[in-house]
């Protein structure tokens, strides 16, 4: 989904939390954004028209969308955990009102901690390393089949299907 089909989406509720959000973080809001934008255009050359399933393509997405929130939110504040936090609550807060079912959600949540955790290991690299680093731990993903299966692998890209 684009970033402007997102923000349609959102009902009154939704769309007066993000306006919160922006008033008492404009610059980690400008931040994810503009993470959104770049990841989107990563996603999109990287796995063109793909990136939207359940698949490895979408498990790169969701990683690169948290390592480069927190890499655009680290021009703003030197705090690493007020930096994942946000993170973490804005790309929850999305998983919350995507209509995803029960796998495909937590696919998301445990490839965007993921996603988190590599930020914490690889700050001091460049944006465009963290898609080479990513693609590297994306041959190593793993196929989930059970709910279960999401603890066994914490420390590695998961996908539902090929």
């Amino acid at each position: 989904m684009s970033f402007w089909n997102i923000i349609k989406s959102l009902d009154f509720k939704q769309i007066w939390v993000l306006f919160l959000w922006f008033l008492k973080h404009p610059l980690f809001m400008f931040a994810t954004v503009k993470a959104t934008f770049f990841t989107m255009r990563i996603a999109q050359r990287e796995f063109p028209y793909i990136h939207g399933k359940h698949n490895k393509a979408n498990a790169f997405r969701h990683a690169l969308w948290n390592l480069s929130i927190a890499n655009q939110s680290k021009n703003f504040s030197t705090d690493l955990d007020s930096i994942l936090n946000w993170t973490k609550k804005i790309t929850d807060w999305h998983e919350q009102f995507s209509p995803n079912k029960e796998m495909p959600r937590l696919m998301d949540l445990h490839n965007n901690a993921f996603g988190r955790k590599k930020f914490i290991e690889w700050q001091q690299h460049l944006p465009n390393e963290f898609v080479n680093m990513l693609k590297y731990e994306l041959s190593k993903a793993i196929l989930v089949k059970q709910k279960s299966d999401f603890k066994n692998y914490e420390n590695q890209l998961v996908y539902l299907e090929k």
